[in-house]
């Protein structure tokens, strides 16, 4: 059987220690630092010759440029060193809202980040609610992407007057899967504009909310704009009240703050990215997809 280490850096460390722990495997902590000019440096604590394999954890938010030259250079020591196996553990995946080319000369920038990943040599890359699990897929590397929305299910159940809500069709695929292991109505925000003013407005498609309490569900919450703009309209319309669920909490520009003054009543994210608002702890998740590959 293959000998496996577990490293993680030092704001992976929870749940470089979880997995450890729950798979009986050593774990150390990446030393880092940061040359004056800018540029990064990694290293090993221990002597990685003697191992097989990798699990290399990096929490990629915030700095995320910085943090995946860090994976960049730990991957590569790791395999010249010797590592067989690297399986790449980035809960929350930079650039991969950019999926596909928007307008005539970008990059799609999700490919260029799985594309430099697989070519130092990684076995398997491994995230959380990718933004299009169709996306995260490339030749030559297996994309593993975890979904945590039966957690997010358990933490609603008793709450009678539950409607889920996806803030756009592209993300109602998540509130559905809520929804087979709630049993909770869901629907999307349709949005229409008015052809005169170029005002956008909002509602659900076909679901009457008034007197409900719902619950958009969504994998990124960057500024809250879209949030903002649907409580106001789901306020209008009779919800008494308006939870925003999402995986990668960025909560830019006090993204919250404003969210909270618009009249969300509260914010529950996971610890791909941790905030005040985590309550979800995907680390079992992770532990249930390494034990899969290792074993």
């Amino acid at each position: 059987m293959a000998k496996y280490l577990i490293a993680s850096f030092p704001w992976s460390s929870d749940v470089g220690n979880d997995v450890a722990n729950a798979l009986g495997l050593i774990h150390v902590t990446l030393e880092t630092k940061q040359f004056p000019d800018g540029e990064s440096y990694i290293r090993y604590p221990i002597d990685i010759t003697t191992y097989d394999g990798l699990i290399l954890i990096q929490r990629a938010y915030p700095e995320q440029n910085n943090r995946l030259i860090q994976v960049m250079l730990a991957m590569h020591a790791a395999h010249d060193l010797g590592i067989k196996s690297i399986h790449v553990v980035l809960p929350y995946l930079p650039y991969s809202r950019q999926d596909r080319r928007f307008r005539d000369g970008e990059p799609v920038s999700l490919q260029t980040i799985l594309s430099l990943l697989s070519s130092l040599g990684a076995s398997t890359i491994i995230t959380v609610d990718i933004h299009k699990p169709e996306a995260f897929r490339i030749n030559n590397a297996q994309c593993i992407n975890i979904e945590p929305f039966k957690l997010y299910a358990d933490r609603l159940r008793g709450i009678s007057n539950a409607v889920l809500l996806s803030p756009d069709i592209g993300s109602l695929w998540r509130v559905e899967k809520v929804s087979e292991y709630l049993g909770a109505p869901f629907s999307y925000l349709e949005k229409f504009r008015d052809r005169v003013t170029g005002e956008v407005t909002m509602k659900p498609k076909e679901l009457d909310v008034a007197g409900k309490e719902v619950f958009i569900i969504d994998d990124i919450i960057a500024t809250g704009g879209t949030i903002i703009e649907a409580t106001k309209i789901l306020k209008s319309l009779g919800v008494t009240r308006v939870h925003a669920i999402a995986t990668h909490c960025l909560l830019l520009n006090m993204a919250d703050s404003r969210m909270f003054e618009a009249g969300v009543s509260s914010i529950t994210c996971s610890n791909t990215i941790p905030t005040r608002y985590t309550e979800v702890n995907v680390n079992q998740l992770i532990i249930n997809v390494i034990r899969e590959l290792i074993k």
